[in-house]
């Protein structure tokens, strides 16, 4: 899918994260991957960005810029210990999910808030130990594909947040149990998701023969 290296890995890992919590992981991938070559083309320019509290991802896809979107906004929060800020023309934005729980082991919350696919408002509050995602109170006005983001060293900075996103309607709790439990029940994408996967994937794959086996290629469905 013409991935960076590095990004490859963080592309996995966002997609196998949501597959485990039950968010469709592979469902996303196989939708993006029909037509991956305009949304995952661009990556955003970190001076582009910089100072600015709108950042715009003209329907590029999170799951290339997620990474290093969330690294530039951890390093701006270490700086100023509270940040507020806007994505806009976000295509993918449950992609922020994963994102927030792999940085909420370095500061102390994470909150956000987006339109669903049926127009509501969905929020979530991440820290270090707990993921509560559920509807956001009536008053928060979001527009379709923006993406609200809020980011805290210290509870005491919340009173200085120019905006109250409060929860409502808990919809679902991911915390260390329930992450054993996702475990042990396994992996059990959609087949016909998982059959637009592994159709892509068969394009890198080499073919089995002798001469691959001895360079050390798996050849079918063991290739790397």
């Amino acid at each position: 899918m013409g991935f960076p290296y590095g990004l490859d890995e963080d592309a996995a890992f966002m997609t196998t994260w949501l597959e485990l919590h039950r968010l469709e992981g592979i469902k996303k991938l196989a939708e993006l991957s029909k037509n991956f070559k305009k949304p995952l083309q661009q990556k955003i320019k970190l001076q582009d960005i910089q100072s600015k509290t709108t950042i715009n991802l003209q329907k590029n896809s999170l799951l290339i810029n997620g990474p290093g979107l969330f690294d530039y906004l951890y390093e701006e929060t270490k700086k100023y210990q509270l940040l507020e800020c806007s994505f806009k023309n976000c295509i993918d934005s449950i992609y922020i999910i994963p994102l927030a729980e792999k940085l909420s082991t370095k500061i102390e919350s994470i909150n956000a808030c987006w339109l669903d696919e049926n127009n509501k408002n969905i929020g979530i509050n991440v820290t270090k130990n707990k993921i509560l995602m559920g509807e956001v109170e009536d008053y928060f006005h979001i527009l379709d594909g923006q993406v609200f983001l809020q980011f805290f060293n210290n509870a005491k900075h919340k009173k200085n947040l120019n905006k109250n996103l409060k929860l409502k309607n808990i919809i679902n709790e991911i915390n260390s149990a329930k992450k054993q439990q996702y475990l042990e029940e396994s992996l059990k994408p959609n087949p016909i998701d998982w059959d637009i996967i592994s159709n892509l994937a068969k394009r890198t794959f080499v073919p089995a023969s002798e001469e691959s086996r001895n360079r050390g290629a798996g050849g079918g469905d063991a290739n790397d």
